[in-house]
């Protein structure tokens, strides 16, 4: 799985719960978002939603583990923005954002190392709305130090706007953006160019508009914090294991959708 993509691994009870609710069968999940309103009448989009806000079930995920016995597990970023190493086999949903909007940016020390106050405070800014729409992703990364997963972006023609009006602006003033004299991320750009992922939608990870290097380039960490990032549209990952007679009634459909929505 790609970093950054949404593993639900905790209260499963919940997660059947916000279904329930909702009235919605879990096989039904995995329909297309114009079969799902035609039947239900409301977006599926909207139910992925309502999930992502139930955050106390899901983590971004991190970074992958390999075990020596063939298992596999990956570190997490929980509710708590803390990392936590859940099993593989213990993710019985996961969804991928297709895009997402933010508003707040980590200032870059490196392409490894987000900048910090001499007190150990990350100089965390809030951009311009026109930065932001300029802003190209790059890359996603996982910083060991900070324990936390970011987005690179950039801005190829450099010069991002702060709002003084913002407190973060005003105190991290000093603070100058990551603006190297070369490309540290030249070899990423080369495979994102040659290798484009096997989807039919974008990922925040990957643009076909991926900028070309300029001497005026500046790079930002957007952190995966949950109250920065905000979604726009979700793709399935990994689907909520149901029985095989019961997908059939999404597939074949002989006799109508055989539901009790009651």
């Amino acid at each position: 799985m790609e970093l950054g993509t949404i593993v639900f691994y905790r209260k499963k009870k919940e997660f059947d719960s916000v279904l329930e609710h909702m009235k919605v069968k879990p096989q039904a999940l995995s329909i297309d978002d114009d079969l799902f309103k035609d039947f239900y009448g409301y977006d599926r989009q909207a139910l992925f939603h309502v999930l992502y806000q139930t955050d106390n079930m899901w983590g971004f995920v991190a970074s992958k583990i390999n075990r020596k016995n063939g298992t596999k597990a990956w570190k997490v970023i929980n509710a708590d923005n803390k990392v936590s190493i859940i099993e593989d086999s213990g993710i019985y949903f996961a969804l991928t954002m297709d895009d997402f909007a933010y508003t707040h940016w980590a200032e870059m020390e490196d392409e490894k190392k987000i900048k910090k106050s001499p007190h150990g405070a990350l100089v965390m800014k809030k951009p311009s709305t026109s930065s932001i729409r300029k802003a190209k992703a790059v890359k996603t990364s996982f910083f060991a130090p900070e324990k936390m997963l970011y987005q690179i972006v950039s801005l190829t023609k450099g010069h991002p706007q702060y709002p003084a009006s913002n407190p973060f602006n005003s105190q991290w003033d000093k603070y100058a953006p990551f603006q190297p004299t070369q490309n540290p991320y030249a070899d990423i750009y080369k495979s994102m160019r040659t290798n484009p992922p096997q989807s039919n939608k974008p990922s925040p990870a990957y643009s076909k508009w991926m900028p070309d290097w300029s001497s005026n380039s500046t790079f930002h960490a957007v952190p995966f914090f949950r109250d920065n990032i905000k979604p726009t549209t979700f793709s399935i990952m990994r689907k909520v294991q149901t029985p095989a007679n019961d997908l059939r009634m999404f597939i074949n459909f002989p006799d109508g959708i055989p539901l009790n929505l009651t």
